[in-house]
């Protein structure tokens, strides 16, 4: 008798030895303990996120002081070595003394005083890991990319292929809060997804209303959040009504992609001039 095979089972999930998080450091103080490469690298990173830095270090390295002639009041440096009182005030405190056992004992005194630590040496001695950090521009705003594998060169390359991938197959890039004020985009095609341009889809894909001439391309639909609406225009809508409707949804904060075909391009654009919809023109591949 043959014995019935098992059905396979999904592989757990790995588990995350960290909780990802966005910290608020503007107006805030983080210590660098060090000012070598690496820590000029991180304090760039820091004075972004609009952190006041104090350096304590016995020497400056060159990267160190060409951040400190570009941030004004925003460093403060002091020449010497650690001491405990230095933890007195910090939020964050960043350590790369290039001494492993001194590094060993700050991130020790931070966690005594639960002050969150960074150790660049070996991020397994503090409690917190900067991650690589890219973004991608959208229509709805900047998408910001972190990504934390335990090898910060591979982070890097991990995040540089998100972008590039979120760049040419935008899926997921829409903004579900609403803008001040909408946006519209006027894209040249026929509604079949595998004929827009990478602009057309990053648009697309950042809409909260899709506008077609007929029947809208079944695969371009199902890519999209069950939330958006898509508007038949083609279905005996007059074009003065089909540009009020967009004006409307633009007014409303929403973002409107209407598609047209090439050779009615130029009259979709006169109808949304003539109803005072300002609008992006994105023509598409003849």
């Amino acid at each position: 008798m043959t014995a019935a095979l098992a059905a396979p089972t999904a592989a757990p999930a790995p588990a995350l030895d960290g909780l990802p998080l966005t910290v608020g450091l503007a107006g805030r103080e983080v210590l660098l303990v060090g000012a070598g490469p690496v820590s000029a690298r991180r304090a760039r990173t820091f004075l972004e996120a609009g952190a006041h830095l104090r350096v304590v270090a016995p020497a400056i390295a060159p990267e160190m002081a060409d951040v400190m002639a570009g941030a004004g009041d925003g460093v403060v440096v002091v020449a010497r070595s650690f001491t405990p009182a230095d933890l007195e005030t910090p939020w964050m405190v960043h350590v790369a003394t290039g001494d492993a056992q001194v590094d060993a004992e700050i991130a020790a005194l931070c966690e005594a005083r639960r002050i969150w630590c960074v150790t660049a040496g070996d991020a397994a001695l503090g409690s917190v890991r900067v991650p690589a950090r890219t973004a991608v521009a959208t229509p709805a705003g900047l998408v910001r990319i972190a990504v934390d594998s335990g090898d910060p060169r591979r982070s890097v390359r991990v995040g540089r292929h998100v972008a590039r991938s979120l760049a040419t197959a935008p899926a997921g890039l829409r903004a579900r809060r609403r803008p001040e004020a909408g946006w519209v985009a006027l894209v040249g095609g026929c509604g079949d997804g595998d004929l827009l341009t990478v602009r057309a889809r990053r648009l697309v894909h950042a809409a909260d209303v899709l506008v077609v001439d007929g029947a809208a391309d079944v695969g371009l639909v199902a890519e999209l959040d069950d939330d958006v609406e898509v508007i038949e225009a083609g279905s005996g809508l007059p074009a003065a009504r089909v540009a009020d409707l967009i004006a409307a949804r633009r007014a409303a904060g929403h973002g409107v992609v209407r598609i047209v075909a090439a050779p009615t391009l130029a009259a979709a654009a006169r109808d949304l001039e003539d109803a005072g919809v300002e609008f992006q023109l994105v023509p598409g591949v003849v």
